[in-house]
Parts: C-alpha cells; structure tokens; sequence
C-alpha cells in the first residue's frame, strides 16, 4: 500500500508559495501597466529616459 500522506503537506505548500508569487507577479505587472506611462514621462522631462 503506498504512503504518500507525507508528500501532501510538502505539495501544499509548493502550491501556496507558487500561488503568492503569482499573485505579487500580477500585482506588479498590472502597476507597471497603469504607472508605466507616467515613470517614462517623468524619466524623459528629467532625460533620464534613454539611460533605461
């Protein structure tokens, strides 16, 4: 008979951080998505733009 109630809470928690990290990828792309305009026009009056 196999075992594998040990792998679960292992598997459980790979899935738990895998998830958290998405969530924080989505939360940062989405900032990056709606502010990205307002950071490269403020680099470019500042013409720290085409240093990026």
């Amino acid at each position: 008979m196999n075992d594998d109630a040990s792998k679960h809470p292992q598997t459980l928690l790979i899935t738990a951080l895998a998830g958290v990290g998405l969530l924080l990828f989505l939360a940062a792309f989405l900032g990056w998505i709606v502010q990205g305009p307002e950071i490269f026009l403020t680099m470019a009056e500042n013409g720290l733009a085409w240093c990026m």
